[in-house]
């Protein structure tokens, strides 16, 4: 193992096979914290490479708690997070609607890590259950076809590199990780990515992993999500390969910049006039972030997608399906 750490201490490439010996080995606590820590170091100077990511996130899978109740047609809108702009909760309130739509949706998470409240934050202070055991999450999902996943509870392997991460106090390539290990294994998925210089490694990963259905979106202006007010490039995942794609929001909106949030109090605001659907620019960010997530499933026209997502966020809808996460 010492000559794996050497390797990549030295920038050297490994095949794919020493790759997942090597993060095998960090995670169950045969590498010391000083070669866990070098080598994290050394990725990411290097630039982390598809084989990298996609041989970490095997290895990660192998250790998950997976669920055991899946119905079919999975989504998660689960992104990496790191794009530090402590915007508006989008990919979770995404996720809500989506559930309103009847889609079955796994909405993987976590607290906060760079920006000012995370998924899992926001939901527990709207009152919806966010670290339910296993089997309360599979009761959970059958009942209202959403569950959240709060990552912590289904990658007690990591708590072994965690306290590392931590101390390095810069993004290494378990940052990237998150959206590859939801526990359900959903069919489809949003990803947002904090870097568009990413965009292809991180597809090129995906396809490694035999993943389809896949949208990886990162904006312009550098949010990990599909921006209001610039455009966003991404990278569609289907059986016949990777698709480059730009969206631009002229062709749906008026672009305006994107809501952000500096507490937790303004976080709860813009959460409840979001799912309202009482704000025209919220409805608006909301829709085009649904309707490429809703396309996956559904192949519909992305304009009539759009306006859907609209009119249920106007009806109320989204917001009485939401209650009924609340609490129970």
């Amino acid at each position: 193992m010492e000559t794996l750490v050497k390797k990549i201490n030295s920038e050297e490439r490994l095949a794919f096979d020493e790759y997942v010996k090597f993060f095998d080995s960090m995670v169950n606590g045969s590498l010391t914290d000083a070669q866990i820590g070098s080598a994290l170091i050394a990725l990411r100077i290097k630039g982390e490479t598809e084989e990298e990511i996609s041989a970490a996130a095997t290895v990660l899978n192998r250790y998950k708690i997976k669920l055991d109740v899946k119905p079919k047609n999975k989504i998660d809108t689960c992104g990496t997070g790191g794009d530090g702009k402590s915007t508006i909760n989008v990919s979770t309130i995404v996720s809500i609607v989506l559930g309103s739509f009847g889609f079955n949706v796994v909405k993987h998470g976590n607290v906060a890590q760079s920006g000012k409240v995370g998924s899992a934050d926001i939901l527990e202070i709207m009152g919806v259950p966010v670290k339910l055991t296993k089997e309360d999450a599979e009761k959970f999902l059958l009942k209202h076809n959403f569950v959240f996943l709060f990552a912590p509870n289904y990658h007690p392997i990591l708590k072994s590199v965690g306290k590392i991460r931590r101390e390095l106090k810069v993004p290494t390539i378990f940052n990237y990780l998150g959206p590859m290990l939801n526990p359900a294994d959903p069919e489809y998925q949003l990803i947002g990515i904090n870097s568009a210089s990413k965009l292809d490694v991180y597809a090129k990963a995906l396809v490694k992993m035999n993943k389809t259905n896949v949208l990886v979106v990162s904006s312009k202006d550098g949010y990990d999500e599909i921006s209001s007010n610039d455009v966003t490039f991404a990278r569609k995942i289907t059986g016949k390969g990777i698709e480059e794609l730009v969206i631009n929001p002229q062709d749906f909106f008026s672009p305006f910049e994107m809501p952000r949030v500096e507490s937790n109090d303004e976080a709860k605001e813009l959460f409840k006039r979001a799912i309202e659907g009482a704000d025209e620019k919220l409805n608006n960010l909301i829709a085009i972030n649904t309707a490429y997530a809703f396309q996956l499933i559904e192949n519909d026209d992305l304009k009539t997608i759009f306006e859907k997502v609209v009119n249920k966020l106007k009806s109320g809808e989204v917001k009485k399906y939401f209650e009924s996460l609340r609490g129970n």
